[in-house]
């Protein structure tokens, strides 16, 4: 019996399966969960139902709310982009990933807020961080506590460095090019506060 290998590093019999069982399972829990009100004790939701008003809908407790910024806090339930990270090499090539204020994890693992799937040189957990701190209006590179080295302008990143736009982050084989939208000339809440 002869195994394959799927991208993802799984072994499967191609015998039985026409592609990888365990990332077949992986999409398909996925794409379940998606159908779960995550306010309900995990019930499907039908697709045909009307919309709940939003009196009905259950109250989430303030230390099981989402973590945002103080700008965006009551005002919208869009977080707005301070910057975007676009891969230039590897797996993702050409896309893009959405920044929000505050901390952004870089891994493999879909819990990343910058997930990026199909290269196995970078961690699954927390590679590197990419901050914006909308006080100072300052982002920063800092290293994670993945095993795959994090490069910065070519050089390994050892300590938290600041970024001031257009530099090159490489892990494992993907190459991201750093934009940042906020900074010492725009941030979101002084736009907020001139209108």
């Amino acid at each position: 019996m002869k195994l394959k290998r799927c991208e993802y590093g799984h072994y499967y019999d191609p015998s039985k399966y026409s592609s990888c069982p365990h990332c077949d399972v992986r999409d398909r829990q996925e794409a379940t969960m998606a159908l779960y009100d995550e306010g309900e004790e995990r019930r499907p939701v039908r697709a045909m139902s009307a919309p709940r008003p939003a009196e009905e809908a259950p109250a989430v407790p303030d230390d099981e709310q989402p973590t945002v910024a103080s700008y965006a806090e009551g005002k919208t339930s869009v977080q707005p982009p301070v910057g975007y990270l676009v891969c230039l090499r590897g797996a993702a090539r050409g896309q893009d990933f959405r920044l929000h204020a505050m901390r952004n994890t870089i891994g493999r693992a879909s819990g990343m807020d910058v997930c990026i799937k199909g290269d196995l040189g970078i961690s699954r957990e927390s590679n590197a961080i990419l901050s914006y701190n909308p006080r100072q209006r300052e982002f920063h590179l800092i290293p994670g506590e993945g095993k795959s080295i994090v490069y910065l302008q070519g050089a390994e990143l050892m300590t938290p460095q600041r970024l001031h736009g257009g530099e090159l982050i490489e892990i494992g084989d993907t190459a991201l090019l750093f934009l940042p939208v906020c900074g010492p000339d725009f941030d979101w809440d002084e736009e907020e506060t001139e209108r």
